[in-house]
């Protein structure tokens, strides 16, 4: 069973230490963004749906800027990019009024706490937000690298084999690349990625697949080996 995990959005400091503190003492994998884009993990783009295919942490925290909206806004977007992750473990931490989109927060459900930050009232907050966690339910690797939606066709072959895996791409970094494939893979497992020319192929490693509904894998595969 892995380690609960969630996210603070957080681009100015504000209380960033109490609340990684909080996390850290809790068991939890915390991750900061500094950047408000809809969706820190499967890329920066304004798409029009989430694409990732699992849920990338259990827990959203956003600071709210002084002046602007951000963390409404951001909520709003990942609401209409259909985020896989429930609105009910998402808050809003501010220390100054909510004017504009309050009505939207609170029918999705999003709980709003005002600063100074009671703990004790927050930590009741996360026990219930724990309670709608999967903790068996695998998370999107969080990597150092950006990735980038993708749905390219690529191939790959098994070492020694001459047949061509057809897959698709979901989404790309610049260490490796997440592949929906009907092939089963299993981690540890080696590919060649086949470029335009056969002496371009280029070896990668299965760091993680898994069965989907329709009877194709989702696979993780890392060209930084």
């Amino acid at each position: 069973m892995r380690k609960p995990r969630v996210v603070i959005f957080n681009d100015n400091g504000y209380i960033q230490h109490e609340l990684t503190t909080f996390f850290h003492n809790n068991g939890y994998e915390t991750f900061t963004v500094t950047e408000y884009v809809a969706c820190p993990i499967y890329g920066k783009e304004e798409n029009k749906s989430c694409a990732g295919p699992v849920l990338c942490c259990d827990i959203m925290v956003a600071v709210q800027d002084i002046e602007q909206s951000k963390s409404v806004d951001l909520f709003s977007r990942q609401f209409r990019i259909g985020c896989k992750l429930t609105s009910r473990n998402k808050t809003i931490i501010t220390h100054s009024p909510i004017r504009d989109g309050v009505d939207d927060i609170a029918a999705l459900g999003i709980t709003i706490f005002e600063s100074p930050l009671d703990f004790g009232v927050f930590e009741a907050w996360v026990n219930d937000s724990e309670s709608r966690m999967d903790l068996k339910q695998r998370l999107a690797v969080m990597r150092g690298s950006n990735r980038h939606v993708s749905s390219k066709k690529v191939q790959f072959r098994l070492p020694g084999e001459d047949v061509d895996i057809d897959a698709q791409t979901v989404n790309v970094s610049s260490c490796g690349i997440c592949l929906k494939i009907s092939n089963q893979l299993k981690r540890g497992q080696v590919l060649n990625y086949v470029g335009q020319r056969q002496s371009d192929a280029e070896e990668c490693i299965v760091q993680w697949a898994e069965k989907l509904e329709d009877g194709s894998y989702l696979a993780g595969v890392t060209f930084c080996v």
